[in-house]
């Protein structure tokens, strides 16, 4: 993100709440099934973590602020895989965790949001990589 600011002149603007999901103070040996278990319930977390549910309210919320203050104006936001999952499972309910399973390891992976004010109209999911 850094980079692509630079190229364009443009500031880097830190939003702490498009920080990643929070699994918990520990490791999580079996990711996938922890994974699945949250997509299958949004509320499901570890003791010292963060839901699904709680992390799409937080990007929900840091989504709406930067549409209100920079109304009319195309927008980069550089996020990670789970919040932005969240963010567009928000607007598409069929995104879920099928599409976050396969988007996981894929970076960058770029989607492009267009809003009519708070209103999402159109999600475009974008892939750079060329696949033979």
């Amino acid at each position: 993100m850094v980079d692509f600011a630079n190229k364009v002149n443009l500031p880097v603007i830190t939003v702490p709440d498009f920080r990643e999901c929070k699994v918990d103070s520990e490791w999580i040996d079996d990711f996938d099934s922890f994974a699945r278990q949250q997509w299958q319930d949004f509320n499901f977390k570890l003791s010292d973590g963060e839901s699904l549910s709680e992390v799409q309210q937080r990007g929900i919320a840091a989504l709406k602020k930067v549409l209100e203050n920079y109304k009319n104006q195309n927008i980069a936001i550089g996020t990670h895989g789970t919040i932005l999952s969240t963010i567009i499972n928000f607007y598409d309910k069929s995104f879920g965790y099928n599409e976050f399973n396969e988007i996981k390891h894929v970076m960058p992976w770029i989607v492009k949001f267009e809003f009519d004010g708070d209103k999402c109209i159109e999600i475009e999911k974008i892939n750079i990589f060329k696949y033979k």
